[in-house]
């Protein structure tokens, strides 16, 4: 399992376990490897495009997964001013996997995932009016069945509690602020636990955390 050889555990009294999905699920294959589900420690971000940088670690061993680069922070086609290029998503290694970027000029909050070192769309996420929070991630499932696909996260803004599923219900991710380990649990007020099931994208799923932030700083 590579990389992911460490990051699953025994999750003891907590929730259930996320279900392995029928097929990988995402836009970059290695990271569906996983064959249990993986708990990463997310640091809230206080201050929308502050950039800062910081770290994803496992939540149980620390290994460190993915950096998030805030300091790529720049005005994108400033003329225009369509676009505001908002964290960078690398990772352990130091390879940046993803930029993203938010649209100034839509109608609903949209954050578009761009390959590395293009202005290439790799996914779209988008808000949507509904009761509670509601992001839609949409993408080409290269990891599958190369089938354009749909992840719906619906949960609570403020308290980075949420649930992340296929479009047709299926859970492949949860946000918790809480956590469980052997009956115990630890957090503090500025990180969360985003928990993703066996074959779907970790990187991606970090990327909707992420716009999830964006948004609720929009509400702060």
């Amino acid at each position: 399992m590579g990389l992911f050889s460490n990051l699953a555990g025994n999750f003891g009294s907590a929730p259930p376990p996320l279900a392995p999905v029928p097929m990988p699920i995402g836009v970059i294959p290695y990271y569906t490897q996983h064959q249990q589900q993986i708990a990463l420690k997310v640091r809230e971000r206080k201050m929308s495009f502050s950039g800062d940088d910081f770290t994803v670690k496992d939540a149980m061993s620390g290994q460190v997964m993915f950096k998030v680069e805030g300091s790529s922070l720049s005005i994108r086609d400033n003329k225009k001013r369509t676009s505001l290029l908002i964290p960078a998503i690398v990772d352990a290694r130091g390879q940046k996997l993803f930029k993203l970027k938010k649209k100034l000029i839509a109608i609903h909050a949209t954050y578009i995932g761009t390959a590395p070192n293009s202005d290439e769309e790799v996914f779209k996420i988008k808000s949507s009016l509904s009761f509670g929070t509601k992001l839609t991630a949409t993408f080409r499932n290269v990891a599958g069945d190369g089938k354009e696909t749909e992840l719906v996260l619906r949960g609570n803004i403020l308290d980075r509690s949420a649930e992340i599923t296929t479009s047709s219900g299926i859970p492949v991710a949860r946000i918790s602020r809480s956590f469980m380990n052997a009956g115990e649990a630890f957090f503090d007020k500025q990180t969360y636990i985003l928990t993703i099931a066996p074959g779907v994208d970790a990187a991606l799923l970090l990327a909707i955390c992420i716009c999830l932030d964006e948004k609720a700083n929009e509400s702060d």
